[in-house]
């Protein structure tokens, strides 16, 4: 099996688990992986369900968001997708879901707080939440995006208020991993905010 169909069947597994786990359901969210030597990932076309993503539901583009090869449009995110591998070479792997515990802590405007030892080890920095005002974060965002990752270098994540998260991983399987403790610790912290006002 050569490289790249190694990849789009990890990428398709990946992509299964994230909808079976309930942290992207419908036809939104990405993901994408970086192409080993080549300023290029392989991304979900866009419009195509986590569920119904096929080897054939990939495409190559390029970090500038072109498509390379494939049928299909890459994901409204792929700029996104590329500005991060551009300036952060440990990362391989990239989901962004809209998971809904992530979604409502990032409503507070307020850093996810780490509610458990597990997540302050992993997410390795302050999970900051990003309102862009859009479906589909506007390059003019990038900057204070990327410039995050100047005070935590090793972070593995941040939210987008109203939108979901955006999760990194030396891998797919880690990114996953990553998206997963990231909507854990959020439905933690909102659970333990409220239980705080009920005086518990």
């Amino acid at each position: 099996m050569d490289d790249l169909q190694d990849l789009k069947e990890r990428l398709v597994a990946a992509a299964r688990m994230c909808y079976t786990r309930g942290i992207q359901t419908g036809n939104g969210g990405n993901l994408s992986a970086r192409l080993p030597s080549k300023e290029q990932m392989l991304i979900k076309a866009s419009g195509i369900s986590f569920a119904e993503c096929s080897v054939d539901t990939l495409v190559v583009a390029d970090f500038d968001g072109n498509l390379v090869a494939g049928a299909g449009k890459p994901s409204r995110e792929s700029l996104l997708h590329g500005a991060l591998y551009r300036k952060l070479s440990r990362v391989q792997a990239i989901v962004h879901c809209h998971s809904p515990w992530a979604i409502g802590w990032a409503s507070t405007s307020r850093p996810l707080p780490f509610a458990t030892y597990h997540s302050e080890i992993k997410l390795k920095g302050e999970i900051r939440v990003f309102d862009t005002g859009s479906y589909a974060v506007p390059p003019s965002f990038f900057p204070e995006i990327l410039g995050l990752f100047d005070s935590y270098p090793e972070l593995m994540a941040f939210l987008l208020k109203g939108h979901g998260q955006v999760a990194l991983g030396g891998d797919i399987k880690e990114a996953v991993y990553t998206a997963e403790l990231v909507e854990e610790t959020a439905q933690i912290a909102v659970l333990g905010r409220l239980l705080e006002k009920e005086n518990v």
